[in-house]
């Protein structure tokens, strides 16, 4: 695995230039450009907000806040897997023309994402700061190790259903299918305390439980992240980045013939 990561690093300038190419495209002829990235969960926000302050009480203090540090991070992990997923097929023709370690390309995907949800900490901290709520400035130096853990395991996941789906065109179905129900599985909406102690275990087998909680605890509490959730987090993620790389790398040798 290391050899691999040694080799891709060759490839970096590829990555750098591949990564600008897709962010410079994809708003393209869009008015508003890259604002659309962050409309969409601003309005998502609001919607969610409003049912779950004010119909169905989650009982959280400024619930505004605290699905706005949560849903920022989960979108990126849902948007990085979901692009990420497709990035061989749809990139077929590069496939088949050119050489490149083929982890390249979901590689890219999920940068991308990465950089949005970047950019998207500027209204993550601006709402922070206008609202009162305020910011624990010691703390924020924590979210460095939790985005990590939340890209390299997104990274995993993407090389492992990306090379699936070369085989089996459904699953990117079943994987949007798939999100929306992790996304109601993962402590944003509610606080991990009402969950029922009966099925705490299956919950603390959610790897984005540890990684969101992480998150919720660094900007919404002002609190340094749970060292036993980050273990966790990290255990996960290189317990997945090892299973992606192993199973793509094995269905890598026919891409060219199933594309």
């Amino acid at each position: 695995m290391l050899g691999d990561i040694i080799y891709i690093w060759k490839f970096r300038d590829m990555i750098i230039e591949l990564t600008h190419r897709e962010l410079r495209g994809k708003y393209k002829g869009s008015v508003l450009g890259f604002l659309w990235t962050y409309i969409n969960p601003l309005l998502q926000i609001l919607v969610y907000s409003f049912v779950f302050s004010q119909i169905f009480r989650s009982g959280i203090e400024k619930f505004h806040i605290y699905l706005i540090v949560s849903m920022f991070p989960f979108n990126f992990f849902t948007g990085g897997v979901i692009q990420g997923l497709g990035s061989v097929r749809y990139q077929g023709d590069l496939v088949k023309k050119v050489y490149f370690p083929r982890q390249i390309l979901p590689i890219v995907s999920l940068t991308v994402n990465f950089i949005n949800m970047l950019i998207s900490f500027a209204i993550i901290y601006s709402i922070l700061l206008i609202s009162g709520w305020g910011i624990a400035l010691k703390q924020q130096i924590w979210l460095i190790p939790v985005m990590l853990i939340e890209y390299f395991f997104s990274l995993g996941l993407a090389l492992l259903l990306s090379a699936v789906e070369v085989y089996f065109r459904d699953i990117e179905h079943i994987v949007s299918v798939l999100m929306m129900v992790w996304m109601y599985f993962t402590p944003m909406f509610y606080s991990i305390d009402i969950i029922p102690e009966k099925f705490l275990p299956v919950f603390y087998w959610n790897p984005m439980l540890y990684v969101i909680s992480m998150y919720q605890q660094i900007l919404y509490y002002k609190v340094s992240p749970n060292l036993m959730y980050m273990w966790k987090a990290i255990l996960f993620a290189l317990f997945i980045m090892f299973i992606g790389s192993v199973v793509f790398k094995i269905l890598e040798k026919r891409f060219a013939e199933e594309l």
